[in-house]
């Protein structure tokens, strides 16, 4: 019939060729990566070995079903597919060389992707990558009196974040008991933290503590916050009314010991002037017998 031989061979031998090819190219890659929350995230994907790469193809792995996203050819250029469109950058640096970068990354894009390299004659050679999409909230707190008992406040913190940040308060000493914990999973897969403690005013009293300390670690940030315990707050929240009467007396005390001295000092400063005057008045004129006598009985 006059078919060439050679290019007969070679399809016999393709298969031969692609399932022996996983040593002669090997893809280069992060097995995992990690993006933050509403930012942009690039994923790199890199064939080691020179090879005549027709098309470059990313999917994402959607329920254990690869789906394409994004292909790349030096023929055709990018070309992106729903419902990635408005959002995803894919191009070859080099030949053998590609990366795909999904912009304000949401929940929804955190999965596993492919990167498939479409080499003549050997056929397609690819690698995964995992994303992991992580975020944190602010840390909150309040800090609050407790109007069923005078001894202690109420303070309370909480964050939302994935993973589930650590938050720690110090100084420990001043806690009555070990906080009220409590972590809830919700539906994007974030964890929001809440804890509660009971703070000693008597102990913060004793110690002269003039705030809490809050410390969060996460991957993303670490935050650290300062509480006052300002007078008003221990005012209102736990100090007790009960020494008014005992500053009152003290007051009363004070206030009666400082008007005897003035008495006193008022006592003494006048007879001091009166044997003065008296003195004088001696000094100034000549007295008969019966004029010293006289005054000898008056002192």
């Amino acid at each position: 019939m006059g078919f060439p031989l050679h290019p007969i061979i070679q399809l016999l031998m393709l298969p031969l060729w692609v399932q022996g090819s996983g040593n002669l190219h090997r893809i280069k890659h992060n097995n995992n990566e990690t993006a933050v929350l509403g930012e942009n995230v690039t994923i790199f994907c890199n064939l080691t070995t020179p090879a005549d790469v027709m098309q470059i193809t990313w999917q994402k792995i959607q329920d254990s079903l690869p789906q394409n996203i994004g292909t790349y050819s030096s023929k055709y250029g990018e070309k992106i597919l729903p419902p990635y469109t408005d959002r995803l950058h894919c191009e070859a640096i080099e030949p053998n060389s590609s990366f795909i970068t999904i912009r304000e990354v949401t929940f929804e894009d955190e999965a596993c992707y492919k990167c498939l390299f479409n080499v003549f004659p050997h056929g397609s050679h690819g690698g995964q990558i995992c994303l992991n999409i992580i975020t944190v909230s602010e840390l909150r707190t309040e800090l609050q009196s407790n109007l069923d008992s005078e001894d202690f406040l109420r303070f309370t913190y909480s964050a939302v974040g994935k993973p589930a940040p650590q938050i720690s308060l110090f100084p420990l000493q001043i806690l009555m008991n070990p906080p009220e914990e409590s972590l809830a999973l919700n539906p994007n897969g974030t964890v929001t933290i809440t804890k509660m403690y009971n703070v000693s005013l008597e102990t913060v009293r004793s110690l002269g503590i003039q705030h809490l300390i809050v410390h969060m670690d996460h991957p993303l940030r670490n935050e650290e916050k300062i509480i006052p315990l300002s007078v008003k707050q221990e005012c209102t929240a736990g100090f007790s009314y009960n020494w008014l009467p005992k500053v009152g007396a003290f007051i009363t005390v004070l206030c009666s010991s400082f008007i005897i001295i003035c008495i006193i000092q008022r006592k003494k400063k006048f007879y001091r002037r009166e044997h003065m005057d008296l003195r004088q008045l001696v000094g100034r004129r000549p007295l008969g017998g019966e004029k010293k006598a006289e005054i000898g009985n008056l002192r």
